[in-house]
């Protein structure tokens, strides 16, 4: 299906993936002769046979737009899909209703597709950005929509953890400081006050170009935030959040130095050391409250990010889990995010059924959100997990027979 030089470009954004369009538009903004491109934030109704709709979304948000998909390739509309789902699952992202697909890095795999669209070229099956592009090119802002997101300082992680997505992208990258500086000075210009980061661990971040110590990188890093005069700095929390056991009382006073909020966030994850172990964390629910404690002692409270429902997780785990958070809380400074574990194409468990707490953890669940111990983001999670699945068996059951093995009291 070839593009007419009358048809136009959409960029469909939607609520979940509108940090990242700006990167992505920015990229598409420098390709010279790229076609002109909409930005809407709604279902292209007006889209005519011919023109083409850019999607980028999450797998949890395929039950939503499986309707709106259909109905524009039902007009002829040419559909492009990225982001992490199709990247992750490209052949299954095409039984959707995708005519191309682009995987790995979108940036680097936007301006053959670009071309092609100029060209009046037909659209290959997929545009494949690959693994290797470098990062410090593209920043998040752009002429197209207003949003100034945080800035990616990394992308890939070395940990592997079996439920996350980030490893796909390979062994970590690092923007370098010169496109850190390049990023702050135009936020500076268009009169923001707050610079945020975004990093799978915030504490491992080295400039590519300078040298091998972090914390050198880091204390560059924010201290030419503070150059700025922002008035707010953010780091250490989301979404930059800190491994257990990288943080050391050095670091604490780096960040008090020069950071804004008085929270970090710690990715905890469970407080069960087997599950721990299982996931490949790397870390102990000792190395958990050590950082809290050196936080603690810095002037710190801290956001405990903990995850229920992981698979096979029995409900002596869970109570595991939730009595450590108790005691988190009892001893210390904390307050837990708890989610719901949802599995990921790509990733190690990403045909693991999820175990969603029963009628007991529940309670626990909700007693613990009503006293203030935790939030209740569990709940979005634990939907979430259950619409995908209940549409991968509607739709797609060969795909849902994958989720092995099928126990009667696990299907959602």
């Amino acid at each position: 299906m070839g593009f007419m030089p009358n048809a136009r470009v959409f960029f469909r954004l939607t609520p979940l993936t509108r940090l990242s369009a700006p990167l992505l538009l920015n990229a598409w903004e420098a390709i010279p002769g790229a076609p002109a491109i909409q930005v809407v934030n709604t279902p292209p109704a007006e889209a005519r046979p011919k023109d083409v709709v850019l999607f980028s979304f999450l797998s949890t948000q395929l039950p939503d737009l499986h309707r709106e998909i259909l109905s524009l390739r039902e007009k002829g509309v040419i559909l492009v899909a990225g982001g992490p789902h199709a990247s992750a699952a490209p052949g299954f992202t095409r039984r959707i209703g995708f005519h191309s697909i682009i995987t790995g890095d979108g940036e680097a795999a936007l301006p053959p597709l670009a071309r092609d669209l100029a060209n009046g070229l037909e659209l290959q099956t997929e545009y494949n950005g690959g693994r290797g592009n470098d990062i410090s090119n593209w920043l998040p802002i752009s002429r197209s929509i207003r949003t100034l997101p945080p800035l990616e300082l990394m992308r890939g992680c070395v940990h592997n953890c079996t439920y996350c997505a980030v490893p796909l992208s390979g062994p970590p990258r690092f923007r370098s400081l010169e496109s850190v500086r390049c990023y702050l000075d135009q936020l500076h210009d268009r009169g923001a006050r707050r610079a945020n980061f975004i990093s799978p661990s915030a504490l491992e971040y080295i400039d590519p170009r300078v040298g091998t110590d972090p914390r050198e990188s880091v204390a560059e890093l924010l201290a030419s935030a503070r150059s700025f005069c922002f008035e707010y700095i953010e780091y250490g929390i989301f979404p930059s959040e800190i491994r257990p056991g990288s943080l050391n009382r050095e670091w604490s006073q780096l960040l008090r130095k020069h950071v804004s909020h008085r929270r970090l966030t710690l990715g905890a994850q469970s407080g069960c050391p087997e599950r721990l172990r299982r996931l490949r964390r790397g870390h102990t629910p000792d190395d958990v409250e050590a950082s809290i404690i050196v936080a603690n002692e810095a002037g710190f409270g801290v956001n405990l990010d903990v995850m229920v429902g992981f698979p096979d997780e029995t409900p002596d785990e869970l109570e595991t889990t939730l009595n450590f958070v108790r005691r988190m809380h009892r001893n210390h400074r904390i307050h837990a995010q708890v989610h719901h574990f949802v599995p990921l194409p790509g990733t190690l468990l990403q045909h693991s059924f999820p175990s969603f707490p029963g009628i007991r953890g529940k309670q626990n669940l909700l007693r613990m959100e009503r006293d203030g111990l935790i939030t209740g983001q569990w709940k979005c999670g634990e939907r979430d997990a259950r619409r995908y699945l209940t549409w991968l068996r509607q739709y797609y059951p060969d795909i849902y027979e994958q989720f092995m093995p099928d126990r009667p009291e696990k299907r959602p």
